[in-house]
């Protein structure tokens, strides 16, 4: 005999999904495209229940190979279900089972309530009456409902009549969604609801009068939930997108946006997914921009494809209609600090243990006018190499490395010098390890050929230089080659110690890298895309002092750096770290960015100190400081430290500076206010600029099935403007989200920020 108990932990969930008609893409991503050649075909039938069926009753019954009645206390369980009711009869002749009194289906951790279950098993025919149940999601979250009737239709296929559904305990309905009636097919994987509706601290907030929806990971058509949010530039803004789910391979949303202050801003993403290619297409355009008097766009097109054979190529396309496109529209500080669009398309192949490329790559450049930028080259074309082997010409550990490209570069304005740069590094290392030791001798050779534009040469480079060599102006064609050796050499000792009656093994790893590279001039020698790296502890342990390949240092030099750490002998935790790193010159370098740049003539660079650690379980510090030789000055340092007494118990504090240019405080928290209430701020203030940088200031209160957020920021977006924004977002646990998201702000701002809900509530 099949048991009468129907998969019912599916069957009550999709009513959430009822209620979130949209939410499902509203504050996240949208759901991941499948590849055509993986769609998946539909849902498959219901299980049968594993294993024999067992009845137990104060009173069993019936005629062999007809009927069989239980009554009091039944209980009738296989592996995996059970149903209890006062009364039970099984007619074997029709395949039907009746069970009245208290009547509970049980599967897990999930419950089903009814007062009167009529069900044909094998066909799944049949009603159970005054329904109520109580359903886990898998990270535990509970939900409760009931239904004046539960009809099954049929197999995989069930109708509601009168359902409701909450995240709310018993004896609270802070929140209710409430349908005239549901029905769910898992066979063609679609719901349909009637007379959908929301209440909200007994206030109607959300209605529909029908809508369908899909019961598993697949998209459906439809409206998504709309958003709402305020701000200064923008004024009140609305936007209600709509989502067309084309086929499981491609999709598309039209993202209608509304804006008090500047008028209606059209927009729409459409994303497409092959086996051999995918990407996706964005567009935004508003006409006849308000507070701007002109029309506005955005085009951003991102295209992969795979050619096969170890090919493969790629297209990146974005521009914007105008400087201030993002600081004016968006409050996004991802959004508000970018200043290079990139216009490119490459062609890779992929040889194993060699690779090429090419690629041509273009920018728009976004210009503050309060603080103008030189426009980065672009590269028509860039052609790279790169190779590594292991174990060559037959040394064991030798390891052979290439990088080489040829570059054309053209700037957009033509009051830039122009040209062609090839350049070619090979090298070859071998290392030798030992449990307690590492040194590795390396052997480069730079090689580096310039071609220069004729018309351009007595133009200035990226950096606003002119060439000027003994009384002659202008850049010339030249050929630039360095070889390079350094040797790195790493040390590990440690001992057992104990520090305030605690057991730590502390280490001492001392550090040497040496560097020899000839001094070769490059006064005429245009920079393109080079700059001189920030000294820090990393650039402290490279061969070239400058990012790119336009210059290359002279070096007879060596870093020394030691690191010392306390490690706690039973956790394994790291207590405490301190690294102190100096290079020593042993002659003066000669290569400067510029052929004006001032000579290398210190003996040493600044000295840079770091210390960090877990100082406590709640306390943990990182500094770093660089400190001038010349005259004890203070050129860099940051300070900061933070503070977890558990989630929702977050404090940080930063404080940077950099001689001459930054001298900043951040200060960032969340924390509880009251029972259900938390706090969460953010201050980040330049007092080089005594100015805000960012200010943010908010509230969560969750008394337990929602939550309700409140959040205000301040965005510096330029050197003279900033962006204001307000964010309020009401969360109802395991339904939907209402207002704008200010959670993802929240993360950025504030390091090891967590929603209420995701950990235990006081």
């Amino acid at each position: 005999m099949q048991p009468a108990v129907p998969p019912f932990a599916r069957l009550i969930l999709p009513l959430c999904l009822a209620a979130a008609f949209a939410d499902a893409h509203a504050d996240q991503p949208l759901l991941n495209l499948r590849p055509s050649g993986q769609i998946s075909g539909p849902s498959p039938k219901a299980e049968p229940a594993p294993g024999p069926t067992h009845i137990e009753a104060d009173k069993v019954e019936g005629h062999k190979d007809k009927d069989v009645v239980a009554e009091g206390h039944v209980i009738m369980r296989n592996l995996r279900e059970s149903l209890e009711a006062d009364w039970l009869r099984y007619d074997e002749a029709t395949d039907e089972a009746e069970a009245r009194g208290k009547v509970v289906l049980i599967r897990d951790k999930d419950r089903l309530e009814g007062s009167h279950l009529k069900l044909k098993l094998t066909q799944r025919l049949g009603t159970l009456q005054d329904v109520r149940y109580e359903v886990y999601s898998d990270d535990g979250r509970r939900a409760r409902g009931e239904a004046r009737t539960l009809t099954f239709a049929g197999v995989d296929r069930y109708e509601f009549d009168q359902a409701s559904y909450t995240s709310c305990p018993a004896g609270n309905q802070d929140w209710i969604l409430k349908t005239g009636d549901l029905k769910l097919d898992y066979v063609s994987r679609v719901g349909q609801a009637r007379q959908v509706h929301v209440e909200f601290l007994d206030v109607p907030i959300l209605y529909t009068p029908w809508m369908d929806f899909s019961l598993d990971d697949s998209r459906k058509t439809g409206l998504l939930a709309p958003t709402y949010g305020v701000s200064v530039e923008r004024g009140l803004e609305l936007m209600v997108p709509w989502y067309w789910n084309i086929a499981p391979n491609r999709d598309a949303t039209l993202m209608p946006r509304l804006m008090t202050k500047r008028g209606l801003q059209l927009g729409g993403e459409f994303r497409y997914l092959e086996p051999a290619y995918g990407g996706e297409l964005n567009l935004e355009y508003l006409a006849n921009d308000q507070v701007a008097n002109r029309n506005r766009f955005r085009t951003y097109w991102k295209h992969g494809q795979d050619l096969g054979g170890g090919w493969s190529g790629k297209v990146e396309y974005e521009r914007v209609s105008d400087d201030a496109y993002f600081s004016d529209l968006s409050s996004q500080v991802s959004q508000t600090s970018r200043v290079n669009l990139p216009e490119q398309a490459s062609l890779s192949y992929d040889g194993g243990w060699w690779q090429a490329s090419g690629m041509v790559q273009k920018f728009q450049t976004l210009q503050d006018p309060a603080n103008p930028i030189v426009d980065p080259y672009h590269r028509l074309p860039r052609l790279g190499l790169t190779a590594q082997r292991e174990n060559v010409l037959g040394v064991e550990r030798a390891r052979f490395d290439l990088a080489g490209e040829y570059v054309y570069f053209d700037h957009p304005t033509s009051n830039r010098v122009q040209g062609s740069r090839l350049h070619v590094y090979p090298s070859l290392a071998v290392p030798f390890e030992t449990t307690f030791s590492s040194v590795t001798p390396r052997l480069g050779w730079h090689l580096t050929h310039y071609r220069l534009d004729d018309a351009s040469r007595m133009s200035p480079d990226s950096v606003y230089t002119q060439a000027q060599v003994n009384g002659v102006g202008g850049y010339a064609d030249d050929t630039r080659s360095v070889p390079v050796f350094s040797l790195d050499a790493t040390l590990l000792m440690e001992r057992e110690t104990r520090l305030f009656s605690s057991a730590f093994i502390q280490t001492l790893e001392p550090r040497l890298f040496y560097v020899y590279a000839p001094y070769r001039n490059q006064d005429r020698i245009p920079v393109f895309d080079s700059s001189l790296s920030d000294l820090s502890l990393d650039q402290l342990f490279s061969e070239n002092q400058f990012t790119g390949v336009d210059r290359f240092n002279d070096a007879n030099q060596v870093t020394l750096a030691l690191t010392s750490r306390f490690l706690e002998q039973e956790t394994g935790v790291e207590r405490l770290q301190v690294t102190f790193g100096q290079r020593y010159y042993f002659e003066d370098q000669r290569v400067g960015l510029t052929p004006t740049a001032a000579a290398g003539v210190a003996d040493t660079t600044d000295l840079i100190a770091q210390v960090s650690g877990q100082i406590t379980n709640k306390w943990r510090l990182t500094s770093g400081v660089q400190v001038s030789t010349n005259d004890g000055s203070l050129v860099k340092a940051n300070f900061g430290g933070a503070y977890r007494d558990g989630p929702g118990r977050v404090f940080n504090a930063d404080y940077r500076y950099t001689q001459n240019a930054l001298n900043q405080i951040d200060l960032s928290a969340q924390w509880p206010l009251a029972p259900k209430w938390y706090g969460v701020g953010r201050l980040n203030y330049s007092i080089e600029d005594k100015r805000l940088v960012e200010g943010l200031a908010g509230f969560e209160y969750n008394p337990g099935c929602w939550s309700l957020r409140g959040v205000l920021q301040r965005l510096a977006t330029t050197e003279n403007t900033a962006t204001r924004a307000f964010f309020l977002q009401l969360e109802m646990r395991g339904l939907t989200k209402l207002g704008p998201n200010p959670l993802e702000v929240l993360k950025r701002s504030i390091t090891g920020y967590a929603k209420s809900d995701e950990f235990n509530l006081p």
